[in-house]
């Protein structure tokens, strides 16, 4: 997170603001949630160490900028738009992944111990008290991209073999032989399944007939109904 910043509180476009007790609130809520396991709050602004005061969840490691007090500064700006670019602490974050291969192992301490006052002019802060794992011992892959290896493999799985038989899945099973069932190797589960729907196809169809049947029979009586109430009017 970056923006313009002061102590316990960090404002955005200088329109929203957001207080460490909002940030520790919202970082509890997800814990609660299970939202994540662990967590990396990096924030790029004035006395950034200060939005940390409140955090209590577990598994929370906090990276800011600058102590109580000090100020964050820019790294340059660009002539055309005569405005800053990008901040310091965030241009010397980049330059460190970018000094990395790939496939590197760099831990989470290397990257905390490239950062120097002298470039920051400020003191980055670290929050570690409610992280557990030793820093050496973490990737920064593990909260940053990484690369996952691929192994490739000459030949395809095959899921099915070739001498298997096929039947249509349409057709009703009551048209299939014995023979076919055997052949088209179907689980019983499915073979149970099917037997179910054609036999429920086959009652709705029954029911339809019967229906279309008393239709029939009862359109000649309605006729003579109306007939013979036209001849007593």
């Amino acid at each position: 997170m970056t923006g313009h910043g002061g102590d316990e509180f960090l404002k955005f476009q200088v329109a929203e603001e957001l207080q460490t007790q909002d940030l520790a609130d919202a970082v509890k809520q997800m814990k609660e949630k299970r939202r994540f396991k662990e967590l990396l709050i990096m924030v790029d602004t004035c006395q950034a160490a200060t939005l940390f005061n409140q955090l209590q969840s577990p598994g929370v490691l906090a990276v800011g900028s600058s102590l109580k007090g000090e100020n964050s500064y820019s790294h340059h700006l660009d002539s055309d738009i005569g405005v800053s670019v990008v901040d310091r602490f965030t241009y010397y974050t980049l330059a460190f992944f970018e000094r990395l291969n790939i496939y590197d192992n760099a831990s989470l301490s290397s990257l905390f111990r490239s950062y120097d006052p002298s470039q920051l002019t400020s003191t980055a802060y670290y929050r570690t008290d409610l992280y557990q794992p030793n820093l050496v011992e973490v990737p920064v892959t593990n909260f940053f991209g990484s690369v996952m290896e691929t192994i490739h493999t000459d030949s395809a799985h095959k899921a099915f073999s070739s001498n298997t038989s096929k039947i249509n899945s349409d057709m009703p099973l009551n048209q299939l032989s014995e023979q076919d069932l055997q052949n088209a190797d179907i689980p019983n589960d499915e073979l149970n399944t099917r037997s179910e729907n054609t036999q429920m196809r086959a009652d709705i169809h029954e029911k339809l007939e019967n229906a279309d049947t008393v239709v029939n029979h009862s359109i000649p009586v309605m006729v003579l109904i109306v007939i013979v109430s036209s001849s007593l009017l």
